[in-house]
Protein backbone atom coordinates (compact mmCIF):
# COMPACT_ATOMS: atom_id res chain seq x y z
CA UNK A 1 0.00 0.00 0.00
CA UNK A 2 1.30 3.75 -0.42
CA UNK A 3 3.00 5.04 2.61
CA UNK A 4 4.02 8.28 3.85
CA UNK A 5 6.97 9.51 6.03
CA UNK A 6 5.25 8.53 9.23
CA UNK A 7 4.92 5.00 7.69
CA UNK A 8 7.25 1.75 8.15
CA UNK A 9 9.16 2.00 4.93
CA UNK A 10 12.60 3.24 5.95
CA UNK A 11 13.26 6.58 3.73
CA UNK A 12 11.50 9.26 5.35
CA UNK A 13 8.22 17.54 -2.26
CA UNK A 14 8.68 21.37 -3.51
CA UNK A 15 6.87 24.76 -3.23
CA UNK A 16 3.15 24.89 -5.13
CA UNK A 17 3.94 26.49 -7.66
CA UNK A 18 0.40 27.05 -8.83
CA UNK A 19 -1.08 28.68 -5.97
CA UNK A 20 -3.08 26.55 -3.09
CA UNK A 21 -3.79 23.99 -5.95
CA UNK A 22 -4.11 20.58 -4.56
CA UNK A 23 -3.18 18.57 -7.18
CA UNK A 24 0.05 19.67 -8.28
CA UNK A 25 1.73 20.63 -11.46
CA UNK A 26 2.66 18.03 -13.97
CA UNK A 27 3.88 17.67 -17.39
CA UNK A 28 2.60 14.31 -17.82
CA UNK A 29 -0.08 15.13 -20.46
CA UNK A 30 2.07 18.08 -21.93
CA UNK A 31 3.97 15.59 -24.39
CA UNK A 32 4.48 12.15 -25.65
CA UNK A 33 4.66 10.22 -22.13
CA UNK A 34 5.35 6.70 -23.90
CA UNK A 35 8.46 8.25 -25.60
CA UNK A 36 9.47 9.13 -21.82
CA UNK A 37 8.40 5.73 -20.57
CA UNK A 38 10.40 4.24 -23.46
CA UNK A 39 13.65 6.06 -23.41
CA UNK A 40 13.55 5.46 -19.31
CA UNK A 41 13.82 1.96 -20.32
CA UNK A 42 12.13 0.84 -16.46
CA UNK A 43 12.04 -3.04 -15.61
CA UNK A 44 9.88 -4.55 -13.53
CA UNK A 45 11.48 -4.86 -9.57
CA UNK A 46 13.48 -1.66 -10.43
CA UNK A 47 13.32 1.46 -7.83
CA UNK A 48 12.23 4.82 -9.37
CA UNK A 49 12.76 7.92 -7.90
CA UNK A 50 10.19 11.19 -8.78
CA UNK A 51 11.75 14.21 -7.44
CA UNK A 52 9.37 16.85 -6.87
CA UNK A 53 6.83 15.03 -8.20
CA UNK A 54 3.42 17.44 -8.11
CA UNK A 55 0.45 15.82 -9.14
CA UNK A 56 2.58 12.12 -8.84
CA UNK A 57 1.37 11.47 -12.66
CA UNK A 58 5.10 10.22 -13.58
CA UNK A 59 5.15 8.30 -9.81
CA UNK A 60 1.86 6.22 -10.49
CA UNK A 61 2.66 5.30 -14.27
CA UNK A 62 6.06 4.27 -13.04
CA UNK A 63 4.68 2.12 -10.10
CA UNK A 64 2.34 0.44 -12.73
CA UNK A 65 5.75 -0.60 -14.82
CA UNK A 66 8.16 -1.54 -11.74
CA UNK A 67 5.33 -4.15 -10.53
CA UNK A 68 5.16 -5.26 -6.63
CA UNK A 69 8.73 -6.26 -6.77
CA UNK A 70 9.86 -2.36 -7.50
CA UNK A 71 9.26 -0.03 -5.33
CA UNK A 72 8.73 4.25 -6.55
CA UNK A 73 9.14 6.94 -4.56
CA UNK A 74 7.64 10.05 -5.09
CA UNK A 75 9.14 12.89 -3.01
CA UNK A 76 7.85 17.06 -3.00
CA UNK A 77 7.85 19.52 -0.39
CA UNK A 78 3.97 19.91 -0.27
CA UNK A 79 2.21 17.23 1.91
CA UNK A 80 -1.28 18.54 -0.28
CA UNK A 81 0.68 17.08 -3.42
CA UNK A 82 1.38 13.97 -1.40
CA UNK A 83 -1.74 13.11 -0.32
CA UNK A 84 -3.73 13.49 -3.60
CA UNK A 85 -0.72 11.02 -5.15
CA UNK A 86 -1.95 8.09 -2.59
CA UNK A 87 -5.53 8.53 -3.40
CA UNK A 88 -4.89 8.53 -6.85
CA UNK A 89 -2.18 5.48 -6.83
CA UNK A 90 -4.95 3.54 -3.97
CA UNK A 91 -7.61 3.79 -6.84
CA UNK A 92 -5.40 1.99 -9.52
CA UNK A 93 -5.03 -0.49 -6.72
CA UNK A 94 -1.06 0.21 -6.36
CA UNK A 95 0.45 -1.10 -3.65
CA UNK A 96 4.28 -0.06 -4.48
CA UNK A 97 4.25 3.65 -4.07
CA UNK A 98 5.94 5.51 -0.91
CA UNK A 99 5.57 9.28 -0.81
CA UNK A 100 7.96 11.31 1.35
CA UNK A 101 7.35 15.24 2.07
CA UNK A 102 11.15 16.22 1.39
CA UNK A 103 12.71 19.39 0.43
CA UNK A 104 14.77 18.50 -2.38
CA UNK A 105 16.93 21.55 -2.81
CA UNK A 106 18.64 20.39 0.95
CA UNK A 107 18.75 16.91 1.42
CA UNK A 108 17.38 13.76 -0.57
CA UNK A 109 15.07 11.89 2.25
CA UNK A 110 16.10 8.44 1.20
CA UNK A 111 19.15 6.13 2.29
CA UNK A 112 22.49 6.11 0.13
CA UNK A 113 21.90 3.75 -3.11
CA UNK A 114 18.22 3.31 -3.14
CA UNK A 115 16.70 4.21 -6.86
CA UNK A 116 17.73 2.49 -10.38
CA UNK A 117 16.40 5.42 -12.03
CA UNK A 118 15.90 9.21 -10.81
CA UNK A 119 12.93 11.44 -12.89
CA UNK A 120 13.41 15.31 -12.68
CA UNK A 121 10.40 16.43 -14.20
CA UNK A 122 10.07 20.24 -15.05
CA UNK A 123 11.69 20.85 -11.54
CA UNK A 124 15.60 22.05 -11.84
CA UNK A 125 14.39 25.76 -13.21
CA UNK A 126 12.77 26.28 -9.99
CA UNK A 127 16.23 25.65 -8.51
CA UNK A 128 18.96 28.49 -8.87
CA UNK A 129 21.12 27.49 -11.57
CA UNK A 130 24.01 26.50 -10.92
CA UNK A 131 24.29 27.48 -7.09
CA UNK A 132 21.47 25.60 -5.80
CA UNK A 133 22.40 22.63 -8.65
CA UNK A 134 25.07 21.61 -7.30
CA UNK A 135 23.71 20.47 -3.60
CA UNK A 136 20.88 18.42 -5.57
CA UNK A 137 23.33 16.98 -8.10
CA UNK A 138 25.68 15.69 -4.95
CA UNK A 139 22.30 14.15 -3.44
CA UNK A 140 21.06 12.26 -6.64
CA UNK A 141 24.52 10.94 -7.14
CA UNK A 142 24.27 9.55 -3.82
CA UNK A 143 20.82 8.35 -3.39
CA UNK A 144 20.99 6.53 -7.02
CA UNK A 145 22.68 3.01 -7.09
CA UNK A 146 26.12 2.11 -9.21
CA UNK A 147 25.81 2.84 -12.60
CA UNK A 148 22.05 4.36 -11.92
CA UNK A 149 20.20 6.40 -14.58
CA UNK A 150 19.34 9.81 -14.39
CA UNK A 151 16.37 11.72 -16.66
CA UNK A 152 15.75 15.23 -16.79
CA UNK A 153 12.27 16.80 -18.39
CA UNK A 154 12.89 20.89 -19.17
CA UNK A 155 11.37 23.04 -20.86
CA UNK A 156 13.24 24.40 -23.85
CA UNK A 157 15.86 27.58 -23.46
CA UNK A 158 13.78 29.90 -25.85
CA UNK A 159 11.16 32.31 -25.66
CA UNK A 160 7.28 31.41 -25.29
CA UNK A 161 3.84 32.49 -23.89
CA UNK A 162 3.64 29.61 -21.43
CA UNK A 163 6.22 28.05 -18.78
CA UNK A 164 9.28 29.96 -17.03
CA UNK A 165 10.79 33.17 -18.50
CA UNK A 166 13.63 32.58 -20.54
CA UNK A 167 16.52 33.47 -17.79
CA UNK A 168 15.05 30.49 -15.53
CA UNK A 169 15.16 28.19 -18.59
CA UNK A 170 18.16 25.62 -18.52
CA UNK A 171 19.82 24.55 -21.85
CA UNK A 172 20.89 20.95 -22.50
CA UNK A 173 24.74 22.19 -23.16
CA UNK A 174 24.16 23.75 -19.29
CA UNK A 175 22.97 20.84 -17.64
CA UNK A 176 25.38 18.37 -19.29
CA UNK A 177 28.29 20.92 -18.03
CA UNK A 178 26.64 20.92 -14.63
CA UNK A 179 25.93 16.85 -14.58
CA UNK A 180 29.38 16.49 -15.69
CA UNK A 181 30.23 17.58 -12.69
CA UNK A 182 28.88 15.49 -10.58
CA UNK A 183 29.92 12.00 -12.24
CA UNK A 184 27.29 11.79 -14.55
CA UNK A 185 27.74 10.78 -18.68
CA UNK A 186 24.70 11.71 -20.85
CA UNK A 187 23.44 9.31 -22.78
CA UNK A 188 20.61 10.69 -25.02
CA UNK A 189 18.67 14.02 -25.71
CA UNK A 190 14.87 13.63 -26.59
CA UNK A 191 12.59 16.42 -28.23
CA UNK A 192 9.63 16.64 -26.35
CA UNK A 193 8.07 19.18 -28.22
CA UNK A 194 8.51 22.41 -25.73
CA UNK A 195 9.94 20.26 -23.34
CA UNK A 196 13.04 18.21 -24.00
CA UNK A 197 14.28 15.09 -21.57
CA UNK A 198 17.97 14.56 -21.37
CA UNK A 199 18.89 11.04 -19.68
CA UNK A 200 22.43 10.04 -18.02
CA UNK A 201 24.49 7.61 -16.37
CA UNK A 202 26.14 7.91 -13.10
CA UNK A 203 29.93 6.98 -13.08
CA UNK A 204 31.26 5.25 -10.35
Amino acid sequence: MCNDNNGKDPCKLHDCRHGGCRRGPSSFFKHDTSLVFEKLALRSGESFLDLGCGAGDYSVHAAQIVGDSGRVYALDLNAEFLDTVRSNAQKLGVRNLYSVVSDIRRRIDLPDGTADVCLIATVLHTIRFPEGKAKLFSEVRRVLKPDGRLAVIECKKEDALHGPPLHMRISPEELENELSKHGFSKTGYYDLGTNYMATFVCNR
